[in-house]
């Protein structure tokens, strides 16, 4: 092998594993993100879950508890017991049922068995009836055997009321007990358990996860579908009510990761094609010594394959309320922008690489792909760049960082919410009024510092309002004597061209670019996204 050949060969193979090692690591750390998100998401909606069981079941505990002491004030009076639990009916949602069921001849007028009981009918109107009797001996069911012999208030087991609301219900027992300690009584109150139920089969953070509701005893209420992925497939997230109860949610990692894998193939795609550029590249310096004018024409053709390439990948077809530039300084850039639009609200971002050529390209893939998730999340602006500083903080060895503008804004109402870490200030441009820079927040740039806590900022903006991002190749664009275009002539230029389109309103400004710098050689990426507000076209 001749020396030159082996000097491409090398090239070819330290290339190869720099993209294989970076289609690993986008791949691993990608991955990781979205079960780590996933996780955190699915605690949350565990949490609530949980949180929604325990409110329920404590404002059924608290009324009954309350109302304890009212029966012993009122044992002269065994009438007025139906007066007690249809009150903790009428005045709390969650009872479906109450009664105060004594033991044998408490009240000799009343017989052996008295349990006054209150309930709803189908028109959720009270009724109450003696309950007890020969056919209904409550004595010696779990309900009020358990609290009078333990002496504790508990909730039973779930149950079908089988021959009355047809649903499943769980009842609360407080026992009563005179001065000596001695329960002569137990006032309890049903629950139905309909709602709650429905509630919690309905809880679908993806498309095919479920969740499952057991109660203390480990009996479904909730129960896993037929076709369940297996356990080793899923990311499960399991919490505890205080009555016992477990709600466990079970999400398919195959949802969890759709996203991610649609990004690492797009990752593999432009992993290969730019390899096959490297390689391209270097069989061409292999015979310059030969065909030095063949060899330039043949890199510049496979350097216009690259920008193709990256440019299809950070760019596409924008509505005519945005107006977009996007000119790298060298074949490949560091610049990017992006947009999403999702339930009437548009997320937009210009971001800015630190350094040039297919190194800032590629970290600026992985912060522009990092974005459209967390968009497509409808996440606000803080929590997007915070999940972007995440991934890029991320064995970041070379010690890259973007400058990040992220806005949320409702094209209607005009209502912005944004995160400016280490970027250049937005333009507000106002027919009539000028132009003037948005104040933002001092916040670190991406990639720098991990856990930072971004903080996002709030403004309101008139229909006819135009905001103007970029990146600061517009700014310190230079003609020849080295004078840049500058912040000044920005917002001039802005002013001027206020009432025009977001489309003419960019081709004008790239257009007073190239009228400055006068054919000089451009220094750095030019990228910029202006956005029309009140146009309402989300």
């Amino acid at each position: 092998m001749k020396p030159v050949e082996r000097i491409n060969f090398a090239v070819v193979a330290v290339t190869a594993a720099l993209f294989l090692s970076i289609a690993v690591f986008v791949a691993i750390s990608t991955s990781r993100m979205m079960v780590s998100e996933a996780r955190s998401t699915v605690e949350n909606v565990v949490k609530a879950a949980v949180g929604r069981i325990d409110r329920q079941m404590a404002s059924v505990e608290s009324a009954v508890e309350n109302s304890a002491w009212i029966v012993g004030e009122r044992l002269a009076d065994p009438d007025y017991m139906f007066r007690i639990t249809g009150e903790l009916v009428q005045n709390n949602p969650f009872i479906v049922g109450s009664t105060i069921a004594f033991e044998p001849n408490f009240f000799p007028s009343k017989g052996y068995y008295y349990s006054a009981f209150s309930y709803k009918d189908e028109k959720g109107e009270i009724k109450r009836i003696q309950q007890g009797g020969e056919t209904f001996k409550y004595h010696g069911m779990d309900w009020y055997r358990i609290p009078k012999e333990t002496k504790k208030s508990s909730w039973c087991e779930p149950y079908f009321d089988e021959g009355g609301a047809e649903v499943m219900m769980c009842t609360y027992s407080v026992p009563l007990m005179d001065k000596d300690g001695k329960v002569y009584a137990v006032l309890t109150s049903d629950v139905s358990l309909e709602d709650l139920t429905r509630y919690v089969a309905t809880i679908k953070p993806y498309p095919n996860s479920y969740t499952v509701l057991s109660s203390q005893e480990g009996m479904p209420l909730v129960a896993a579908p037929a076709d369940a992925a297996t356990a080793r497939d899923t990311v499960i997230i399991a919490g505890k009510a205080s009555n016992g109860w477990t709600v466990e949610l079970v999400c398919p990692l195959a949802n969890i990761l759709q996203s991610a894998h649609s990004l690492v193939l797009r990752i593999a795609v432009f992993s290969v094609v730019g390899l096959g550029l490297i390689f391209f590249v270097s069989w061409s310096f292999s015979t310059r010594l030969q065909r030095v004018t063949m060899a330039n024409e043949r890199l510049s053709s496979e350097l216009g394959i690259a920008r193709k390439i990256q440019s299809s990948v950070l760019t596409r077809k924008t509505p005519p309320y945005l107006g977009t530039i996007l000119r790298p300084a060298r074949e490949v850039g560091g610049d990017f922008y992006d947009f999403h639009e999702k339930e009437g609200l548009l997320y937009f971002a210009v971001g800015d690489a630190s350094g040039k050529g297919i190194p800032a390209a590629l970290f600026t893939f992985l912060a522009d792909a990092g974005f459209r998730m967390a968009a497509d999340m409808g996440l606000p602006p803080d929590e997007i760049v915070a999940r972007i500083n995440a991934l890029l903080c991320r064995d970041n060895h070379a010690c890259m960082f973007v400058t990040l503008f992220v806005g949320r804004l409702d094209l209607s109402s005009g209502r912005l919410e944004y995160c400016n870490a280490g970027h250049m200030p937005l333009v507000v441009v106002r027919p009539g009024v000028g132009a003037e820079f948005l104040p933002a927040k001092s916040n670190v740039a991406a990639g720098i510092l991990g856990g930072y806590r971004y903080a996002m900022q709030e403004a309101a903006f008139e229909p006819g309002t135009m905001l103007l991002a970029y990146t600061d190749g517009v700014t310190e664009a230079e003609r020849s004597d080295h004078e840049q275009y500058g912040e000044n002539r920005l917002l001039a230029f802005a002013s001027a061209h206020a009432k025009e389109t977001p489309v003419g309103f960019v081709e004008n400004m790239e257009r007073d670019l190239d009228a400055f710098t006068a054919g000089a050689e451009q220094s750095d990426d030019i990228t910029a996204l202006a956005v029309l507000v009140g146009s309402g076209a989300v």
